[in-house]
């Protein structure tokens, strides 16, 4: 190599090491830095004073002791180079150096260095020179030779093996404890999942509205997902929106509408995470807006919402845990929806069997037209007054509406008879609790409404008919509907008769409460007796005028 070439590589081999220098004055070992944590632990154990030391420039860049001198010596700097596990060097002048490698700092290799004496009384050139360069007196140097361990360099390497055991042992039980803590989270986040299924789960009865299960789910899902605001967004069966929130969202209803449009061809048969939003196009339309996961609710190809999860807390981002979360809650949604709905429909037909059924008892009984409909409205009222729940309310009005119906295989003749019945004629009457229940068994739907039908001529007393039921074997609903349709039976006209007066009524019934019927619904009876009479003056006897009057929907 020429002289010029070898002042270039000199110059060029200088230069490099300078800025290496540079950069590793730069890193200053902060206390919080894994590297310090780790020299300050080996430290505490050893009881040696220790420097964090840049293997390839011999810097130190941080020290356990503000006093330690800081020895490094060129030769001692080169065989850090190498260095790989637990390293002792001895120097001729009796040094004993030992390091452990630590965590890189700034992508520089570091090593935990100290020193210590082979024999006490020795007084090192290396350490001599260093504590000249920081101008000690004699006294302070003749102090620190004190403080330095002494000892075999066998010694020091046992005592610094079973330290760095230690911390071994002492970092796998950290990382145990870190991964014990974040698996105690990770069940504690799916107990409360699982609580909050399960809580979704206990209030899914049809009578329960899409509405109160999103405003239950939307109560725990805040906790859970840790997200700034959460909403779900629904649509009942009629296309009216309502737009339920919790916590604060970045925009409102419309802009929520704007924002699924613009992932319109997303696959929503799974969820969508957005991260990193602030600082896209997507965040510049909608401000404030970091991150979010929005899932549709949906149950085959049925949709019927959305929720939406905003901007994780603690500058998080959103992943598979808070997505599987508000997946599981859109399909329970979804499913309860699709069931309400299919419940309806069900409900619906089921009515107009039941409007079919009265249409056809009353083209064969016109003087007893309007009958069914106000023994069902009397019952009900009734009901309410026995604090009855509304479930129990509807199945007594559908069972007043179709008590009388095996009247349909009772002969006209019979039915319309203007005069008397004879005994055999009567008897033929009295077929039509048992007719019309053996024509509603069948009906798997209307099980609930059948001892209404059957037993509404019992009498409290045992002298009813069919089954001959005393005083409580006869059920709740049949002793309301014997009642309610002998108030009506007694107050209408008939071909043979003329209907009675209340006042000729009331008093039969103060007689017969306890002997025909249950004195308790007697007394409900004289309770809510105004209410009755207004419910009867104003119903129309037009069995048409009643449908477009009293919305079954509502009354079933």
């Amino acid at each position: 190599m020429s002289t010029n070439a070898l002042k270039q590589h000199q110059f060029e081999e200088s230069e490099v090491q300078n800025v290496v220098s540079e950069l590793s004055a730069g890193c200053a070992l902060q206390p919080t830095h894994t590297a310090y944590q780790e020299m300050q632990l080996l430290a505490e154990i050893t009881e040696f004073p220790l420097m964090c030391v840049d293997v390839e420039t011999g810097t130190v860049l941080g020290k356990t002791d503000d006093d330690l001198l800081s020895v490094v010596p060129v030769s001692v700097q080169k065989q850090l180079k190498e260095l790989n596990d637990l390293w002792l060097f001895t120097l001729p002048s009796g040094v004993v150096f030992f390091a452990v490698p630590l965590t890189p700092v700034d992508s520089f290799k570091t090593v935990a260095l100290g020193y210590a004496l082979k024999e006490q009384g020795l007084r090192p050139a290396e350490i001599v020179l260093e504590a000249a360069q920081a101008n000690w007196p004699q006294d302070q140097l003749d102090h620190w030779l004190k403080r330095i361990p002494v000892g075999p360099a066998e010694l020091f390497r046992k005592i610094i093996s079973l330290a760095t055991q230690q911390m071994e042992s002492q970092s796998t039980e950290a990382n145990l404890q870190n991964d014990l803590e974040k698996l105690t989270d990770e069940i504690e986040h799916t107990y409360e999942e699982i609580s909050l299924l399960h809580s979704l789960a206990q209030n899914l009865q049809i009578s329960r509205s899409p509405t109160e299960i999103a405003q239950l789910c939307l109560e725990r899902m805040q906790t859970l997902n840790n997200a700034e605001g959460n909403a779900i967004w629904l649509e009942d069966s009629q296309g009216e929106p309502q737009f339920l929130i919790q916590g604060e969202l970045p925009f409102d209803e419309l802009a929520l509408a704007q924002l699924i449009v613009r992932f319109e061809d997303h696959d929503w048969s799974r969820p969508l995470v957005k991260n990193f939003i602030e600082g896209s196009l997507l965040g510049s339309d909608f401000p404030g807006l970091k991150n979010l996961v929005l899932v549709s609710i949906s149950e085959g190809t049925h949709r019927s919402g959305w929720i939406v999860s905003c901007n994780k807390g603690d500058d998080l981002e959103f992943g598979t845990v808070e997505a599987s979360l508000s997946n599981s809650i859109a399909t329970v949604l979804g499913t309860h929806i699709r069931n309400i709905d299919l419940y309806d429909q069900h409900e619906e037909l089921l009515l107009s069997l039941v409007r079919s059924f009265v249409s056809t008892l009353d083209a064969k009984d016109p003087y007893t037209r309007g009958h069914s409909e106000r023994v069902a409205l009397i019952a009900r009222r009734l009901g309410e007054e026995l604090n009855l729940p509304q479930e129990d309310l509807n199945d007594i009005y559908l069972s007043g509406m179709l008590h009388d119906i095996g009247k349909i295989g009772v002969d006209d003749g019979i039915l319309c008879k203007p005069g008397g019945l004879t005994d055999e004629e009567f008897k033929k009457i009295q077929e039509h609790p048992m007719i019309g229940y053996n024509i509603l068994c069948g009906l798997k739907n209307l099980q609930r409404i059948l001892p209404g039908v059957r037993n509404h001529h019992e009498s409290y007393n045992g002298k009813g008919y069919p089954d001959g039921l005393k005083g409580e074997e006869i059920s709740l609903m049949a002793r309301i509907l014997a009642v309610a349709d002998s108030f009506d039976a007694m107050g209408s006209d008939r071909p043979y008769r003329k209907g009675m007066p209340v006042e000729s009524i009331e008093k039969i019934f103060k007689n017969g409460a306890g002997e025909q019927w249950d004195a308790r619904i007697i007394d409900a009876y004289f309770n809510v007796r105004d209410d009755i009479h207004r419910m009867c003056d104003e119903y129309s006897l037009t069995h048409g005028d009643l449908l477009e009057s009293v919305s079954c929907k509502t009354n079933v």
